[in-house]
């Protein structure tokens, strides 16, 4: 199989945000394009990848391909991509190359590994919150609160999110009035306890996204939704801090 991504940082940021979840991973090209679901290690976060093939500037494919791929190694090697580079990757079942293609390109070698594909069950959750938020707004009101371990997410209304850290007297609100959420619906008034280090994990894909659409509700993991800019989306589902 083979792919061009008009975009190597956009590519890239995804993998170093898959990084910080999972060592390995197992993507999955289709005949739809490309998918990557990964369950962390403790299985309270599970993150699910997927670009359409018309996000890519090419996709030729024979027949379904699964690689399994080291992140550890593949983001050691792989340089901090440039603007407008473009991002070139071939392989199969044993190999794959990564190809970063601008002003100077620059070719990597990899072995594909075996990688047990993570066997999660769907889950029907009804989410009482739904909210869609500026990208950037999301990933510094989560800053505003680092270090706190625990992230309280409450809403009361459909014009306000609040974001509370009890363990450092830190608050931090989302609010349709500052133009920081575009929409939202609230079922029921609801609040729930999630860990700050897991959702620093996928802050990164705020530089690639422009809107997040956050879900939760009582006794419910938690869905951050990020639409990518060039085609494709990440869904990250966590579960509730105990």
């Amino acid at each position: 199989m083979r792919f061009e991504h008009p975009s190597a940082k956009s590519f890239i940021t995804l993998m170093e945000v898959l990084g910080s979840i999972v060592d390995e991973a197992l993507m999955n090209f289709g005949e739809e394009g490309l998918t990557i679901k990964a369950l962390d290690p403790a299985q309270i976060a599970l993150i699910d990848i997927e670009i359409p093939r018309d996000a890519f500037l090419t996709y030729d494919l024979k027949g379904e391909v699964f690689i399994g791929v080291n992140l550890a190694n593949l983001l050691k090697t792989l340089p901090k991509p440039k603007k407008g580079d473009k991002l070139v990757f071939t392989g199969n079942e044993q190999f794959y190359e990564v190809l970063l293609e601008g002003v100077v390109s620059k070719r990597y070698r990899y072995r594909s590994i075996e990688v047990s594909a993570s066997k999660v069950p769907d889950v029907d959750l009804d989410f009482k919150v739904l909210a869609t938020c500026l990208a950037k707004a999301f990933q510094d009101a989560v800053k505003d609160l680092k270090g706190a371990g625990s992230i309280v997410f409450e809403a009361q209304d459909d014009q306000y999110l609040y974001l509370k850290a009890p363990e450092i007297n830190a608050e931090a609100k989302l609010s349709k009035v500052a133009g920081s959420i575009l929409e939202m619906e609230v079922k029921t008034p609801s609040r729930n306890v999630y860990d700050e280090d897991y959702i620093s994990k996928v802050l990164k894909l705020s530089t690639v996204s422009n809107t997040i659409d956050i879900k939760f509700g009582p006794d419910i993991p938690l869905n951050l939704s990020f639409t990518i800019a060039e085609g494709g989306s990440v869904k990250y589902l966590l579960a509730p801090k105990a």
